[in-house]
């Protein structure tokens, strides 16, 4: 029989055994993905930390694989399996799209090995009637895999793009609909590809000479940002943590747009700020350090544990100048007035899809709907903390216009004594739109979709 060819390697081989550990792990986080409402880049940080770095690599690499390719990989499957592939359980999901990633996408297993290790956790984790349906299914892609070309040509506009980017179709329609099919396109294609890396320098304690010649003495590849000096891509990560820069509080990991707030904020010494969504402190840190010891933070999030991480990487960083609240900044617990208040409101989180593979598959239309609300009360308790000619800087991590343009748009109906600010004095031009928006995409600017404007407090 079929299933008995491919158990012929050798039992003993440690890599084939390390293999198939490393794949009970990923089949094991994307049904927790699946299952629990978790996210696949927590549960990566957590939960593989006690494998070599070369399986810890193979598993990240699969795990975002399957779930950026996840409506492809489906949509394969369902043409192989001749049951109702809705009811098979979902273990045995993950198993099969896991080996079919691996044969459409990667080139470092042989596809014997990719069967051999596919049929041998079905046997172990089930029965030999499941391993043999695993065997089967992917024996039958290795022979057909042309048939799905033409299959695909068959499928209308939207459903074609759904399945060649592997997004959901309602992402797709509304995408087209604000920007056409050849800038979705691309957009979709960088959202499909691996995310370029990048940390900030902490200039309140990094050597920036010895920081840069340390890389250099270890060949890491790098890049310092063309636009904002103190941000650098790295390119070899695994390799870059291992280097203490991280533990010693010379940088910290920060994608470029997160900040874009913080330069158009414009912090100035002495001031009192408010960061009213501070968790997990990337943007209270680029704050604190540009007030250089003098002044004042308040970093607010509402779940203690969140403040306590929070309180935790800006001590790492050496930077001492914040007070912590856990506080709903919503219903936010005082009246004192600030000179400066940051909302990096909470969002879809439709922008970072390049670094959270799993959450195009968590959200919904309605999901964009219900943060406005949020938003605008964020909005609203910030007009009220704010001093007279005073700016707040809301900022999200989306593209989405009902959570960005449509909410200033609203806020400003509401409250006549607020203005929008040009920008172009902080941040260059080609990261805004007009003068009073930045808005960023990761096929334009290689860093995160995101969205800041600067709203302007008249005297009364």
């Amino acid at each position: 029989m079929e299933s008995k060819e491919t158990s012929n390697l050798p039992p003993e081989d440690k890599n084939y055994l390390s293999q198939i550990n490393a794949r009970e792990k990923i089949i094991e986080i994307l049904t927790k993905v699946d299952t629990q409402q978790a996210y696949s880049d927590k549960l990566l940080d957590r939960e593989i930390k006690d494998f070599s770095d070369e399986d810890r690599r193979f598993i990240t690499a699969v795990v975002n694989g399957v779930l950026r390719w996840k409506l492809r990989l489906d949509w394969v499957l369902q043409q192989l399996y001749t049951g109702e592939y809705e009811n098979l359980l979902i273990e045995v999901k993950n198993n099969l799209r896991s080996s079919v990633y691996q044969l459409m996408y990667l080139d470092r297993i042989p596809p014997y090995a990719v069967l051999y290790e596919a049929v041998e956790i079905a046997k172990g984790r089930f029965n030999q009637k499941t391993a043999n349906l695993v065997n089967a299914v992917l024996r039958n892609f290795l022979r057909q895999q042309k048939k799905f070309e033409i299959l695909e040509t068959q499928l209308d506009i939207l459903d074609r793009l759904a399945l060649k980017y592997s997004h959901p179709k309602w992402m797709i329609q509304r995408w087209i609909e604000f920007w056409g099919i050849d800038e979705v396109s691309r957009m979709c294609e960088v959202n499909n590809s691996e995310p370029r890396l990048s940390v900030r320098i902490n200039a309140q304690r990094a050597n920036r000479e010895a920081f840069f010649k340390i890389l250099d003495e270890n060949g890491i590849a790098y890049q310092v940002h063309p636009d904002f000096e103190n941000f650098v891509w790295i390119d070899n990560f695994q390799q870059f943590r291992k280097l203490e820069f991280l533990n010693n509080g010379w940088v910290s990991v920060q994608d470029v747009s997160t900040g874009l707030p913080v330069l158009i904020l414009d912090p100035r010494p002495g001031e009192w700020i408010l960061d009213m969504c501070a968790a997990p402190g990337g943007k209270t840190g680029y704050l604190a350090e540009k007030l250089n010891g003098e002044g004042k933070i308040f970093a607010a999030d509402r779940h203690f544990s969140r403040i306590r991480l929070t309180r935790s990487n800006l001590k790492r960083l050496g930077l001492e100048n914040v007070n912590y609240l856990t506080a709903d900044s919503t219903t936010f617990p005082s009246n004192e007035k600030f000179d400066k208040i940051l909302i990096d409101a909470p969002c879809s989180g439709l922008g970072v899809l390049r670094k959270r593979t799993d959450l195009k598959w968590k959200r919904t239309l309605q999901d964009i709907l219900n943060m406005q609300k949020i938003q605008l009360s964020l909005l609203e308790e910030a007009s009220r903390l704010i001093k007279d000619e005073g700016a707040i800087v809301y900022s999200t991590c989306t593209i989405e216009p009902e959570e960005n343009e449509q909410v200033i748009e609203q806020f400003l109906e509401n409250h006549p004594e607020f203005s929008l600010e040009p920008l172009d004095q902080w941040v260059p031009g080609h990261y805004l739109s007009g003068r009073q928006f930045v808005r960023t995409f990761p096929h334009k600017h290689e860093m995160d979709g995101s969205f800041a404007v600067r709203l302007k407090k008249f005297r009364s």
